[in-house]
């Protein structure tokens, strides 16, 4: 597994599968937020993702095992 100190957010747009007949490789492509824009970690340690602010429109794929699944909810305090 690749791991690096960067994290990026985004939206799942499509699953793509990669077949070379011996094995297979799913790829996700993504709308991704702007990190520098979009990204702030609160005071209590949360991080906060505006999801409008998109960004890294040249980089839109993603190896499948490179990823972690979470969710998004809305902010009550900031509707």
């Amino acid at each position: 597994m690749i791991k690096d100190e960067m994290s990026f957010y985004g939206i799942l747009t499509e699953i793509w599968e990669l077949d070379y007949e011996k094995f297979r490789i799913p790829i996700f492509k993504c709308d991704w937020v702007d990190n520098g824009r979009a990204v702030v970690v609160d005071e209590l340690g949360f991080t906060l993702v505006n999801l409008n602010k998109k960004g890294h429109f040249n980089d839109t794929f993603v190896l499948g095992k490179c990823v972690e699944k979470i969710f998004y909810i809305q902010d009550p305090a900031d509707p």
